[in-house]
């Protein structure tokens, strides 16, 4: 109940398009998302046993609508889940997507180098962590869950420079641009052993747009993705 107040009464202040979400209120969303877990672990049964807390390494892939087309690189994300006597948990989720990579030849040196390069070569992924408050009611081997999040991603571009040899001569990051952002996932674990469980999880993730680069050169080349997204993803949880 305390926390279904909480989310009712969040819903109905900011009861607006995800897009026109600003900065103060996605903070205030993830101030919301963990006094809530303060306030349901308050109520919960003392007499309950304690829940272990857990690791889950989860693999997929992200779809970003882009303005004329649809990306969906690799995405891997690693979170852990804290202790906990009720059916809500708390955890923090890290997670990275591949967005490409591309190489110039002949290129400039770079500031921090000392000779010009003979291979300029760029990575582009797109980096995220976030706050995570699950509800996992069941304690079988069949566990369908609910979360919901909010943190920050980003988009990042490094390269480095390579000599006629392929020895790195330079390194810079050209872009690091962070947006906040929240969502919702649903999914469900099921127990392969004591501790282990096979999860599957899908969600949709709101916020900031992002600027996502699709090509690396003289002139860097940006697509905008708006800040709505699909992942779809499948791992291992290991109790602790």
């Amino acid at each position: 109940m305390c926390i279904a107040n909480n989310i009712k009464a969040f819903t109905m202040k900011n009861h607006r398009s995800p897009s026109l979400i600003s900065t103060a209120q996605s903070l205030a969303l993830v101030v919301a998302l963990f006094s809530a877990s303060a306030a349901e672990a308050q109520c919960c049964n003392q007499g309950r046993h304690q829940r272990p807390g857990s690791f889950e390494l989860s693999a997929g892939a992200t779809q970003l609508a882009l303005t004329e087309s649809n990306l969906v690189p690799f995405h891997a994300d690693l979170t852990y889940f804290s202790r906990s006597r009720g059916p809500i948990r708390s955890g923090i989720r890290l997670g990275i997507a591949r967005l490409g990579s591309s190489s110039r030849d002949d290129s400039p040196s770079l500031p921090n180098s000392s000779e010009n390069a003979a291979n300029t070569q760029y990575r582009m992924l797109l980096p995220g962590m976030s706050g995570v408050l699950r509800l996992d009611p069941l304690r079988g081997g069949f566990r369908p869950f609910v979360e919901a999040e909010a943190g920050v991603d980003a988009t990042f571009v490094d390269r480095r420079a390579l000599n006629g040899a392929g020895e790195r001569i330079g390194y810079d990051i050209t872009t690091f641009q962070p947006a906040l952002q929240y969502g919702w996932s649903a999914g469900v674990r099921v127990r392969l052993s004591r501790g282990a469980f096979l999860v599957m999880r899908y969600g949709n993730k709101h916020g900031g747009s992002l600027n996502i680069p699709l090509e690396e050169g003289p002139e860097n080349q940006f697509e905008s993705a708006d800040g709505d997204r699909q992942t779809a993803t499948v791992g291992l949880s290991f109790g602790l």
